[in-house]
């Protein structure tokens, strides 16, 4: 007769492995993946089935399960190219789903004697041998939605922070082997459970308690994910940030460039007309209007901005209509302006880009009422738009930095006590960003 703790060990193994691969999804492979997984699958299987049992107590049987589970990190470690602190996030993962949903299960039939009324099935962490032959198909299907609904709810609560970690670092270490301290203890105090306690308001209270533990080493974990991408998202928007302030600086070292060729070219020009060289002065006429995007807004820093912009549309025709008046923003960082008015027009540029010559139009409006400034943006666009967080979310397939654009300039504009928000209707894309000199002059 084959005993069902005995063969438990081989349900446990499948179990433990269904569990790591819900968060294995996202992990970089090593070569001949396939081949490494079907051999590390029947190395786990053959472990199970042969570990041995000389005899059965709460310590000897933990110590079974967590000698299994420490072998699927080797598993893991063989299979997949990825820091240990990953390989450990995904198995104490899955080792906690696998855990709380057998702790789900038998709470349940702790609480209802189904096993007893319906027949019962081949029973986990069970304390002594249960017959494989004795169990009813009623309780195989309460079994096997018990583990489907939890895996299923597990994944669903963390697959989307794995899949958009960039760079899948998941967490600080240090949290996640706490973490898996806390599945160890739970794992053992639920053995001392099995073996020991005999009351049924005890066992009721006791299997709350490790629910409890294992529902809260996931909320760690998940946690730990939010945090991973608020640091993604933090590190996103200063490298924005800080790639505007030297291309402000790059734009102003050209934009002065310009300026001294303007006034020399001015000169030029005013001496030909007094010398009377007509063909000479119509070439010269025809390069000053090639500088002719120089724009004068009474703020230098806007100056720069916008006359680097109005080349870089001139160049892919694009026509940029400016009406700005840059007077009171001296309370606004030039890097931070060039955050704000560098990325809005840039990505109205690229929305532009694929449309016909004669519909490549950017519309910006700035203008100072009070207070608060008033930055509008407005370009026809094709196609829709995915907006995750009430911003629309990048179409580029590198995400390690761009998408980040936007979210910068939201958190500008929320420095200076103002927000940002976006309006797609009728192929019009609209950009409005709200700045407060008396928020800046508080601070």
């Amino acid at each position: 007769m084959i005993t069902g703790l005995h063969s438990y060990k081989l349900l446990f193994m499948l179990q433990l492995i269904a569990g790591e691969g819900l968060f294995l999804l996202r992990l970089g492979r090593k070569r001949r993946f396939c081949f490494r997984l079907a051999v590390s699958t029947a190395g786990l299987l053959a472990a199970a089935a042969l570990f041995p049992i000389p005899f059965e107590n709460a310590w000897y049987v933990s110590f079974l399960f967590l000698s299994l589970f420490s072998l699927t990190l080797l598993a893991l470690w063989f299979c997949f190219d990825e820091p240990f602190g990953n390989l450990l996030f995904c198995a104490v993962a899955g080792y906690t789903v696998q855990h709380l949903a057998y702790l789900i299960y038998a709470a349940f039939d702790d609480a209802t004697q189904f096993s007893v009324i319906f027949g019962s099935f081949v029973q986990p962490y069970a304390a002594g041998p249960t017959s494989f032959t004795d169990f009813a198909w009623l309780s195989v299907v309460f079994y096997v939605d018990a583990y489907f609904i939890v895996y299923l709810t597990a994944f669903e609560l963390l697959d989307p922070k794995l899949k958009t970690n960039h760079d899948l670092r998941l967490g600080r270490n240090s949290i996640v082997g706490h973490t898996g301290l806390l599945i160890v203890a739970d794992v053992i105090f639920n053995m001392v459970t099995n073996y020991y306690t005999t009351g049924r308001a005890s066992l009721l209270l006791e299997r709350s308690y490790n629910i409890l533990v294992c529902v809260l080493i996931l909320v760690l974990l998940n946690s730990q994910l939010s945090q991973r991408e608020l640091t993604d998202e933090l590190t996103g928007v200063r490298y924005v940030v800080e790639q505007g302030k030297r291309q402000y600086e790059l734009a102003k070292k050209s934009v002065d460039l310009i300026n001294i060729k303007y006034h020399d070219l001015r000169h030029q020009s005013e001496r030909l007309r007094r010398q009377g060289g007509a063909e000479e002065l119509a070439e010269l006429d025809r390069v000053l209007d090639e500088y002719s995007a120089l724009v004068k807004t009474g703020n230098e820093v806007l100056d720069v901005i916008l006359t680097e912009k109005t080349l870089a549309c001139r160049e892919r025709s694009i026509q940029l209509l400016c009406m700005a008046d840059g007077r009171g923003l001296e309370f606004v960082k030039p890097h931070h302006l060039y955050a704000l008015l560098g990325n809005a027009i840039d990505n109205a540029m690229e929305a532009v880009q694929v449309l016909p010559e004669g519909e490549r139009v950017i519309s910006l409006s700035l203008r100072r009422q009070g207070e608060l400034v008033h930055i509008h943006v407005e370009n026809p666009c094709a196609g829709t738009f995915t907006m995750r967080g009430g911003l629309p979310v990048t179409t580029k397939g590198d995400e390690n930095y761009h998408g980040f654009g936007m979210l910068s300039m939201k958190t500008v504009a929320e420095q200076y006590g103002g927000g940002l928000s976006v309006q797609i209707e009728e192929g019009i894309f609209s950009l409005d960003m709200m700045l407060s000199a008396a928020k800046r002059e508080a601070d």
